[in-house]
């Protein structure tokens, strides 16, 4: 058997075949590739998944012999990997990608009214990539593939402004959301201290409180609904990880930050028609929050009175008694101090702090991308 091989291992990607390499004999040596996403490679070993060389071949449903081709070839290897999984997991494979393109900043200067749109073929440059690549999120293949080439992708957003926002400013980016904060919203309240910086975290993963469960399980056996009934039975959650775009976590508070672009709230969970988002946000908030500060604001591209999140975050700041219609489970008097604090932000309110010119050409590069994203021209 060659010790080159293309598998299909549900545990390491349950979408997408990987590239396993075995290095030697003792079984210990290995490496795998995963090249589903264009233009990157995620690599992992035994101290990921502390498996040998032989759990790794029967842990595969898959094992294929791979061609002896440079790992450095991205291009090739995506192609390769897209060919398996149309192959033998019904996954459409992608037309050809060429290598990764950075728009110069001139070009995207030239024409601000008809901004430089990107090809959603061309990977577009994200700052500190590796880094991304090592959160959950990188597991998440269409996530992934909107942020390296999708011209407007939310999360590429969130990612490039934050690293950024840190670099520039490593003690003081805390006070400018702070501050931006406290004049968007001038009932904010909650302990705050410029020197003592919390912990930031993208895209987090939170279950839904217990409370919740239990009431939302009642609420479908008893519903008359079929579908609901068999999925209340079910011992797995009735409702998924909710995926917190931004958290500030501090001894003292936790903030949640819900992340907008050109999309609005979700009203409604797959079994729970009167849950929308920011209530579903607020409750696993309040949850992990324990005896800190709850406080929930959202960061969004514009205020169009139409949206959703405009519309119910104005409700619920005017009307606690909404938000408790929405999360009958929980504590009148603490819903209304995080109706209190909610507040939207946006993201041109830190367009002079994040887009000034760049260091170096990369990062001038996402700074001009950033700039026309944040400000709304979006490109086609």
């Amino acid at each position: 058997m060659k010790k080159r091989r293309m598998m299909f291992i549900p545990e390491v990607n349950p979408q997408s075949f990987v590239f396993f390499f075995e290095k030697g004999n003792s079984g210990t040596s290995w490496s795998i590739r995963d090249y589903s996403i264009r233009n990157c490679v995620r690599e992992r070993g035994p101290r990921d998944f502390h498996w040998n060389a032989d759990d790794v071949h029967l842990k595969a449903q898959y094992s294929f012999d791979a061609p002896t081709v440079s790992t450095d070839d991205l291009t090739f290897w995506h192609k390769q990997t897209a060919e398996f999984n149309a192959r033998y997991l019904g996954k459409p494979a992608p037309a050809p990608v060429p290598s990764i393109v950075v728009v110069p900043p001139a070009r995207l200067a030239a024409a601000p009214s008809q901004p430089e749109s990107v090809p959603s073929s061309d990977a577009i440059a994200v700052l500190n990539l590796p880094q991304l690549l090592e959160l959950p999120k990188a597991r998440k293949t269409q996530d992934m593939e909107r942020i390296l080439h999708s011209p407007n992708s939310e999360d590429w957003v969130t990612w490039n402004f934050f690293q950024i926002l840190v670099k520039q400013y490593p003690t003081g980016w805390w006070g400018h959301l702070v501050s931006a904060a406290r004049r968007r919203n001038p009932s904010l309240s909650f302990p705050f201290d410029e020197r003592s910086l919390p912990a930031l975290k993208l895209w987090d993963l939170v279950r839904s409180p217990a409370q919740y469960e239990t009431q939302s399980r009642s609420r479908m056996l008893s519903s008359g609904n079929p579908e609901w009934i068999n999925r209340a039975k079910s011992p797995d959650p009735v409702e998924g990880l909710s995926e917190i775009d931004i958290a500030f976590d501090h001894d003292q508070f936790l903030v949640f930050a819900e992340a907008k672009l050109g999309s609005d709230v979700s009203m409604n969970t797959s079994y729970d028609p009167q849950r929308n988002q920011i209530a579903r946000n607020i409750d696993c908030l309040i949850e992990k929050a324990g005896d800190r500060v709850p406080i929930f604001w959202m960061i969004v591209r514009d205020e169009e009175p139409s949206r959703a999140y405009l519309q119910l975050m104005d409700n619920y700041k005017s009307d606690p008694g909404l938000l408790a219609r929405d999360l009958p489970h929980r504590d009148a008097a603490t819903l209304e101090k995080v109706a209190q604090n909610l507040t939207i932000l946006q993201w041109s309110d830190f367009k002079e702090l994040v887009c000034c010119p760049g260091a170096d050409f990369e990062t001038n590069s996402v700074k001009l991308d950033l700039e026309r994203r944040i400000c709304g021209r979006q490109a086609h």
